[in-house]
C-alpha cells in the first residue's frame, strides 16, 4: 500500500483569521463588546414578529434607518396588514415606500415573498421558525429571492433569538479594521467566523453585533473614521497600523 504524503497544514490565514490564537480573538470580541455597550448602551429586543421583522429588514437594504422606519410605518398606516400588502396592486405598495432605495424592486419583493410563503405555508405567520433548529430555520429562509445571510440572521436573532450573527457593512468593515476578521474576508463568510468568537448565547451576540453597528454608523465611518473619539483604539489594528505611525 503506497502512503500518502502528508498535506501541510493549513495556515488559519485561509480561513479568515489574522492570529493563530483563537482565545486572544475571543477574548479581545468581548471586550470590544463590552466597552461599546457601555459606550452606547444595551438594546433592547425588538417586539416584531418573525413576519414583521423580515419586511422591515427588506426594506432597510441599503436605506438609513429613519427611512426604513418611515416606510415601515407607512405600509401599516396605508394597508393595515401584511396580507393586505400581499394583495394590494404593487405600484400602491411601491408609492408607499418610496422614501427608501429602490423601492421598485422592494416592492414586487416583498409581495413575492409575502405570497410564498401564504402558498406553502397557508397564512403569513412565521412564528414556527422560533421552534427549529438554527441550520434548518435559516435554509427556510434563504430559498426566497433578495433573502440572504444577513436578512436571514437579523430575522432569526431579533425575532426569534436564534444563534445566528448578522453581519451588514457596519460590523464588516469595524471587525476588519479591529483586526477580528482578515482584510479579504467576504461579509457572508464573516458571519461564521465572527460568531465562532462569541459565547453562543443570543444576548451576547445581539450585543455584539448591536455594539459594532452603533460604531460603524458614528464613530468608525467608512470614509475618514473619527479615530480621535474612539474608545477602542488600543484594541483596533488599523489605528495601531494605519492612523498612529502617520
Amino acid at each position: 500500500m503506497v502512503k500518502k504524503p502528508a498535506q501541510p497544514e493549513k495556515n488559519r490565514a485561509d480561513y479568515g483569521y489574522p492570529s493563530p490564537d483563537m482565545m486572544a480573538l475571543s477574548a479581545k470580541a468581548l471586550e470590544v463588546t463590552q466597552r461599546l455597550t457601555e459606550a452606547y448602551g444595551v438594546s433592547e429586543w425588538s417586539k416584531k414578529d418573525p413576519m414583521s421583522m423580515l419586511v422591515d429588514i427588506i426594506l432597510s437594504h441599503r436605506t438609513k434607518d429613519e427611512q426604513t422606519a418611515a416606510a415601515y410605518d407607512n405600509l401599516l398606516k396605508t394597508f393595515g396588514s401584511w396580507e393586505a400588502v400581499r394583495d394590494a396592486p404593487t405600484n400602491k405598495v411601491q408609492d408607499t415606500i418610496a422614501n427608501v432605495n429602490w423601492p421598485e424592486v422592494k416592492a414586487p419583493r416583498l409581495q413575492t415573498i409575502m405570497r410564498q410563503i401564504t402558498e406553502e405555508r397557508g397564512n403569513l405567520d412565521l412564528n414556527f421558525l422560533r421552534d427549529l433548529p438554527v441550520e434548518e430555520a435559516a435554509a427556510w429562509l434563504n430559498r426566497f429571492e433578495g433573502v440572504g445571510p444577513k436578512t436571514t440572521a437579523c430575522v432569526l436573532l431579533f425575532s426569534c433569538r436564534l444563534l445566528l450573527l448578522p453581519v451588514d457593512v457596519h460590523v464588516h468593515r469595524v471587525s476588519i479594521r479591529l483586526g477580528l476578521i482578515g482584510k479579504k474576508v467576504t461579509a457572508d463568510a464573516a458571519h461564521t467566523l465572527l460568531q465562532a468568537l462569541l459565547p453562543q448565547d443570543a444576548r451576547s451576540i445581539y450585543n455584539f453585533h448591536k455594539a459594532l453597528l452603533r460604531h460603524g454608523q458614528r464613530i468608525c465611518v467608512y470614509e475618514r473614521p473619527r479615530c480621535g473619539k474612539c474608545a477602542i483604539t488600543d484594541l483596533c489594528d488599523y489605528y495601531k497600523t494605519v492612523v498612529k505611525p502617520q
